[in-house]
């Protein structure tokens, strides 16, 4: 299925390798902007978990806003996540501080958000990405400085800073991680 066009879109299933669990996307493109949309469900210390995600993103592949709502455990959650107009990020309605000049948003329970930061540095063969990443531990938006290179194999070199998370990264035609190795990988 080819993205683009009367809302159709690319899907993708994946299972998580590190704890049990799944995450169904859907990438589109309706003419003026690209959107993610996806649930993930897996097994959290906290107790069964589930979020729903949706990212709109300009023709740039920048994120402009996203939505994120479900449960961990006991605890509900629903975020609405904004680029201000000054480049600061918000998380329901409040500035996040030091957000500025982060370019990216990395949901950290979904490999999803990957996607958009790899389509964005495609044509120059990688380069750095500083995202506003959601850490999954306590749901607060904080600095992400990866680094992305894009291999002779088309695999990709990605290196997240502060978390000294480094791995090499498969993907298909339409940038979604195939293989996130040891986190998750694509359900055929």
């Amino acid at each position: 299925m080819a993205a683009g066009g009367g809302g159709t879109g690319v899907l993708i299933l994946w299972r998580r390798l590190d704890t049990p669990g799944h995450d169904a996307c859907c990438l589109r493109h309706d003419g003026e902007r690209w959107q993610l949309e996806g649930m993930a469900v897996w097994r959290d210390a906290a107790g069964p978990a589930w979020m729903g995600y949706t990212v709109a993103c300009g023709d740039d592949w920048l994120p402009r806003s996203a939505r994120v709502q479900g449960r961990v455990g006991g605890r509900a959650l629903s975020l609405s996540i904004r680029r201000g107009g000054q480049g600061e990020w918000r998380v329901n309605g409040d500035e996040v501080p030091g957000s500025h000049g982060l370019m990216d948003l990395d949901l950290g329970f979904t490999p999803a958000t990957v996607t958009l930061t790899l389509n964005r540095l495609k044509t120059a063969g990688g380069g750095d990405s500083a995202a506003a990443s959601l850490d999954a531990g306590d749901w607060r938006l904080k600095p992400l400085h990866r680094t992305c290179r894009r291999q002779d194999d088309g695999r990709w070199h990605f290196r997240a800073a502060e978390t000294g998370f480094e791995a090499v990264l498969a993907v298909n035609r339409h940038g979604f991680v195939t293989d996130y190795p040891g986190v998750w990988t694509e359900e055929d």
